[in-house]
């Protein structure tokens, strides 16, 4: 399978300095799967218009339209620059998100929970896609693809510095390539790392 070329421009795609979002209303416009599949568009090509990103995400350039402008109000995208009506090109906005559970409001709480298990439900399926056709990618991509499962013992302190400076680390390394395409080099392949953190129990009725 050949690497994902950028349909639209070299804009700088997105912003990846966390947002913590607190308004209920933003976390639900964003749990919808056709919404997040024009995000991850917009991160994977730069800059879209609606008819560009109806092409690769399905739908009608109006529908596809209508769910940009309902994103943008929440600042998940915005307009570049050029082009009028659905030949206007749309970039990625702030991406990168912080969800809090532990928030008071628990109309937070549980559209942030919705809006998870739309997320967990397409990182689920890309993996079943991927391993349905695996043998369809090049050698060298199969050999650094797959699961890895670790057990670390850690006081809550650890491992928060642990995943504060993996995050760091992997936005000085990656920032750049994130948000504008043409930094990508040549054979550059969409790699998705998922970092899950829970606490282990083997038996599901402790604790």
């Amino acid at each position: 399978m050949e690497p994902t070329e950028p349909v639209g421009g070299a804009e700088p795609a997105a912003d990846l300095t966390p947002r913590k979002i607190t308004d209920p209303r933003a976390l639900r416009a964003l749990a919808h799967p056709l919404r997040m599949a024009l995000v991850e568009a917009l991160v994977l090509h730069g800059t879209l218009t609606a008819t560009e990103a109806a092409g690769i995400v399905g739908g009608t350039p109006s529908n596809v339209s209508y769910h940009l402008r309902s994103l943008a109000k929440y600042g998940f995208v915005e307009e570049a620059e050029g082009g009028v009506g659905r030949e206007r090109p749309w970039k990625a906005g702030a991406v990168s998100l912080s969800l809090d559970y532990e928030e008071p409001d628990q109309a937070v709480v549980q559209a942030a929970r919705a809006l998870m298990e739309v997320t967990s439900e397409r990182w689920h399926e890309r993996q079943r896609r991927y391993q349905h056709s695996r043998e369809s990618y090049p050698k060298e991509i199969r050999k650094v693809s797959g699961e890895s499962q670790f057990l670390l013992f850690c006081t809550p302190e650890e491992m928060e510095q642990i995943q504060q400076e993996l995050m760091e680390k992997l936005i000085a390394l990656q920032g750049p390539r994130f948000q504008d395409p043409s930094q990508r080099p040549e054979g550059a392949v969409p790699f998705e790392l998922i970092l899950a953190i829970t606490p282990y129990s083997q038996d599901p009725q402790e604790g």
